[in-house]
């Protein structure tokens, strides 16, 4: 490892995130001007230089499925011989993972000099409208990077919503994704299905194509509503499988060759912290999992991977984001769990939910409360058999507080990758 470029990329790191000490509001308190953040957003991009015009972007909000249809997009069109640009948010353990090009993470000194570009770039938004928000200082630098390396194509990952989102403010798309509609985020999207529905649907283009697989008639209506005001055309996909159900016909949109869409769909896609299995013996896995349809989905891999094996006692390691209803989030995955760790991730710019109110999601179970996830860990460790699994959930940055254990930041850093040898 050069130290002195790991230096100099953690303190282009720090920059990054220490902007968030002059941002006036918090998104993640529900109270701001979302138009407002939106026009901002489109004012940064500006300042960039507009580099979202340099290529083609597929679009991709909704509650759930998100990285894995990414992922299987991405290797298709790899397979089929294009450049792709992919952006990721939440990051999982280092932060260059957001910006990735054929899955392969921007090195430090390009994110060194990527930040120092930006710099002024942030100040003039600064002077003009206002400091912006982390997310959306990385999505300016997300798209200005994939112009300077000249994609073919980019695929966006809204970070909330979609219509007021930060990745909403690039010129055009050339498909539009709306993968399910669920309840996260209420306090910021709306408390009902058809609020939020509404929100995604605000990546909904003009005359654009648009894939969904949501299923509830409600939300299908505001879809279609949506697209006869903006004559746009709704394909609704039905699959056992929807990211890559989704992600095939992305591929037989764009022309490509079935053999090469069905080669790339056939390939295992790694994704970190999405039912990662990090060691055997007992069984440690981590999976990001964070409201009620993600933990379901969760909890029904957990029961067909413990009728296939003979998997002991199960001790769940959770945190949770504040504004989220613990009971709701966590009730498929509680008949699951033997041992309850509850406790919180270290990420000082999200709020965690409080710890209390968490351990009584649990009510009727062994629950112990740890301040440090760390501890939390070593407890676990402690205690399971070579036949039992840990579970760590309910939070990316809980994951990426603990996943450090097994995968160093160092080496995904120098090998670019989520996975390094």
């Amino acid at each position: 490892m050069n130290t002195i470029l790991f230096k100099k990329y953690k303190q282009a790191e720090q920059f990054i995130e220490s902007i968030q000490n002059l941002t006036p509001e918090n998104f993640f308190t529900g109270k701001v001007d979302q138009d407002f953040l939106f026009k901002r957003a489109k004012y940064l991009l500006a300042l960039a230089g507009n580099p979202d015009k340099a290529y083609k972007i597929i679009h991709i909000a909704g509650t759930s499925g998100k990285g894995s249809t990414v992922n299987y997009i991405s290797k298709i069109l790899q397979k089929a011989g294009y450049k792709v640009g992919t952006h990721y948010s939440p990051f999982v353990s280092v932060a260059t993972e957001k910006i990735q090009i054929n899955q392969i993470f921007i090195s430090m000194k390009e994110f060194v000099d990527l930040v120092e570009e930006m710099k002024p770039i942030i100040n003039k938004c600064y002077e003009k409208i206002g400091i912006p928000s982390y997310f959306e200082v990385w999505m300016i630098m997300t798209l200005l990077y994939f112009n300077k390396k000249k994609v073919d194509y980019v695929i966006l990952e809204t970070g909330c919503g979609g219509r007021y989102d930060a990745s909403n403010a690039v010129s055009k798309t050339a498909l539009s994704i709306i993968t399910n509609i669920g309840l996260d985020h209420t306090f910021i999207l709306g408390d009902t299905i058809e609020k939020i529905a509404w929100q995604k649907a605000g990546i909904i283009r003009s005359r654009g194509k648009v894939l969904t697989g949501a299923e509830q008639q409600s939300v299908l209506n505001i879809f279609k509503k949506i697209c006869k005001e903006k004559n746009a055309k709704l394909e609704i996909i039905r699959s056992e499988d929807m990211n890559k159900a989704l992600a095939l016909r992305v591929g037989e949109i764009l022309k490509i060759d079935d053999l090469i869409i069905q080669k790339a769909l056939a390939e295992e896609t790694s994704v970190p912290a999405r039912f990662e299995i990090v060691q055997n013996n007992p069984l440690i896995i981590f999976d990001g999992a964070h409201n009620p349809d993600k933990i379901k989905y969760l909890s029904e891999k957990l029961k067909t991977l413990k009728t296939k094996s003979k998997i002991g006692k199960t001790y769940l390691i959770c945190a949770l984001a504040d504004k989220k209803n613990p009971k709701d989030v966590f009730q498929a995955i509680k008949p699951l769990a033997d041992n309850i760790y509850i406790t919180k991730f270290s990420n000082p710019f999200r709020k965690s939910c409080d710890l209390l109110e968490l351990k009584q999601a649990f009510k009727g179970k062994a629950t112990t409360i740890f301040l440090d996830p760390q501890d939390a860990l070593k407890q676990a460790r402690k205690l399971a058999k070579t036949n039992d699994l840990i579970l760590i959930t309910g939070s990316f940055f809980l994951c990426s507080d603990l996943r450090k254990n097994w995968i160093s930041e160092e080496k995904q850093l120098e090998q670019k990758t989520n996975f390094p040898k």
